[in-house]
């Protein structure tokens, strides 16, 4: 392709050029940084002409680089302001807008296609076709991540940079290599050092990506562990609520077989005196009538007469009598009130059997959890200083002499076991515990020795415990303990058992409610309960 010299846009190159030219400093051959003006009207970089000044320091002359003009003394440097100004705005065309604009097209806007290193100029495509094609004039594309970096040249040689010094940490131009200065020193060239750092930044590069999956792939499974836990809580809230509304319903059945007991007597009560209302109605009447027939006979003047009438009137009031005596009876034995005695059998009753419905509705809606009520302690495992209750459900620590043990299932510090053993299945048993004192309260297997430290509940591999000890709960097994915040007195618990999911829980059962800790092991014997009691400490298993 021929190029036309008499184009605009070559003509208008061209007057680019001239102007670069003209806002270049004669010295570092770049665009003035800090141009600074000397009072022969030359014009250089505020870094270049110190640099040239101090190196004709030693001879106390002072000489314009250009001109060759003698100052008797170092020259007073002055910043041009206008200057400063056109080249701030020569640089700041080579962007807008984030893209990248070329250099020397000064007349109108063109978008740039590569950058040159050594030039630090953007070229559009005419440009590029009249710039240099050598190694030196390193191109990139015009809108690289990386920017020119006016530092390529050596400050003192003006050469590119091409090697490093790993003794000092500083680049070299070619001069500064050939000096003695770093002679001895480890130097390598840039593109030498640029592959290691290139390798160095793959196997950053794959490590980082390992993380980034490995987090991304964390993320994801948080998020599904968090989905289920939403299903699971959502699946859980309408277990819930069905289980209150079978169990409103079977309530609210009770009350209107209360209700309809108590309507029942209530009618039958009001029958009955409603029938005996109107009994009397009529032996009201017929007194009524006796009594209109009595004052009648007063008047009567025939003797036969009244005396008949009289003697059948006393005969009706004989029979009266016996009626009134009769009816007294009935009324006295008759049951015209309510019962509430049976009301209150009747809702006992009843009440048992919601209590025994609302076990059923609790496993229909998939609650299995049943407390143990027949689980006691085993006086043949306790120590003599472990006081039982008579029904075996309490154990305390009396502060006596310790009795030798003569049956070897007795242990010989002050802990008992449960006689319930739990090989299978889900249990769950709740216990009361002392707010002072020392105690544990756990699980253990029958092979736990029965003397010696590893005997203790918590000391060893075959026992788990929940321990209160100064105010202090925490839990033990294997003998390490972690310890547990509790910030309201612990009263009861609640001990969960899944023999085949290897889960141990305990529950603070009263306010507020919370989970203390879960074991998760591998249960190859059968579990017991086991307590441990010290002080003035008790533990009761609640029926």
């Amino acid at each position: 392709m021929t190029l036309d010299f008499h184009s605009p846009v070559i003509t208008v190159t061209m007057a680019s050029a001239k102007v670069r030219e003209e806002l270049c400093c004669s010295l570092c051959l770049d665009i003035y940084s800090d141009p600074v003006c000397l009072s022969c009207g030359h014009y250089f970089c505020m870094n270049c002409i110190e640099n040239a000044f101090g190196k004709q320091k030693e001879s106390r002359t002072y000489t314009c680089p250009e001109c060759r003009t003698v100052f008797k003394k170092k020259p007073d440097l002055t910043r041009c302001r206008k200057l400063c100004n056109i080249v701030a705005h020569f640089s700041d065309k080579t962007k807008k807008d984030g893209v990248a604009l070329c250099t020397y097209c000064i007349g109108f806007i063109t978008r740039a296609v590569k950058r040159c290193f050594l030039c630090e100029a953007f070229l559009c495509e005419e440009h590029l076709k009249v710039h240099s094609k050598s190694q030196e004039h390193a191109l990139t594309e015009a809108n690289s991540i990386l920017l020119i970096d006016s530092g390529r040249k050596c400050l003192t040689h003006n050469e590119l940079l091409k090697y490093y010094c790993f003794h000092d940490d500083v680049f070299l131009c070619a001069t500064c290599y050939s000096l003695k200065t770093h002679s001895t020193h480890q130097v390598g060239t840039l593109n030498h050092l640029c592959k290691q750092k290139m390798e160095e930044l793959k196997n950053a590069l794959d490590k980082i990506i390992l993380t980034w999956k490995n987090i991304d792939k964390r993320i994801h499974d948080l998020k599904g562990k968090a989905r289920k836990e939403q299903e699971k809580t959502t699946e859980l809230k309408i277990r819930v609520i069905n289980l209150f509304v079978d169990i409103r319903k079977q309530v609210d059945e009770l009350e209107n077989e209360v209700l309809d007991e108590i309507s029942r007597q209530k009618d039958e009560a009001l029958q009955q005196v409603s029938e005996m209302i109107q009994e009397m109605e009529i032996q009201k009447d017929e007194l009524y009538h006796t009594i209109l027939h009595i004052e009648e006979l007063f008047v009567v003047n025939d003797s036969v007469s009244f005396l008949k009438e009289c003697k059948l009137i006393l005969s009706k009031c004989s029979y009266f009598e016996d009626c009134m005596k009769m009816e007294q009876g009935i009324m006295e034995t008759t049951k015209h009130k309510l019962d509430d005695v049976l009301v209150s059998v009747k809702l006992q009753n009843s009440l048992d059997n919601l209590v025994n419905s609302i076990y059923k509705l609790k496993e229909k809606r998939g609650f299995y959890l049943k407390a143990h009520s027949d689980i006691v302690m085993d006086s043949n495992t306790s120590n003599s200083q472990v006081i039982l209750s008579s029904d075996l459900k309490i154990a305390s620590h009396v502060k006596k002499e310790a009795k030798p043990h003569l049956m070897p299932e007795r242990f010989a510090s002050s802990q008992v076991l449960g006689t319930t053993s739990f090989k299978s299945g889900e249990h769950y048993l709740e216990v009361q515990v002392s707010m002072s004192g020392y105690w544990v309260v756990g699980m253990a297997y029958p092979t736990l020795q029965k003397t010696g430290n590893e005997s203790l509940i918590g000391c060893n591999d075959k026992s788990w415990g929940l321990v209160m000890l100064n105010n202090n709960l925490s839990v033990l097994h294997n003998s390490e303990s972690k310890a547990i915040r509790i910030d309201s007195p612990l009263r009861a618990l609640g001990i969960y058992l899944n023999y085949e999911a290897g889960q141990l829980s305990f529950y603070q059962l009263c306010e507020p409610f919370r989970h203390l800790h879960t074991f998760s092991a591998t249960f190859t014997q059968p579990l017991y309960p086991a307590f441990f009691v010290y002080g003035n400490s008790w533990v009761r298993i609640k029926s």
